[in-house]
């Protein structure tokens, strides 16, 4: 007599779920390159807005010990960041010379270098249409 058996779980269906678990990794592998990449670039464009904003603050900084040592009564600055930023500062001097910092602060890239405003998004202000 001979003993005919064959394997307990066929060679198709081993093979068919191979396949099917290299293809769930390689699809996990994309996602997880995609991903990175995306940080990446996030990340590189926060590195060089922070990079710009350092760099304004340091003009600005020197723009105010000039101011502190000279005798002008006031000064407004926008320094510009990037594309979409600048640094704006106000300085004023006080009654008994002491200088008084009225604004120091990131604002939009004002003028034909900046990018034009995306209109405002239809945000519901609590009113009720008429009708």
């Amino acid at each position: 007599m001979k003993d005919d058996r064959g394997s307990p779980v066929g060679v198709g269906v081993l093979t068919v779920l191979t396949v099917l678990l290299v293809l769930t990794l390689a699809v996990f592998s994309a996602l997880t390159y995609t991903s990175a990449r995306a940080d990446w670039a996030l990340s590189r464009i926060n590195a060089d807005t922070v990079t710009a904003y350092y760099a304004a603050d340091a003009e600005a900084a020197r723009l105010l010990s000039g101011f502190s040592a000279g005798s002008a009564e006031e000064l407004e600055a926008t320094l510009p960041m990037t594309e979409a930023q600048s640094l704006r500062i106000h300085l004023a001097r006080r009654a008994d010379g002491t200088v008084a910092v009225l604004a120091w602060q990131t604002v939009p890239a004002q003028g034909e270098d900046a990018p034009a405003e995306a209109d405002p998004l239809p945000v519901f202000d609590g009113t009720l249409p008429a009708g």
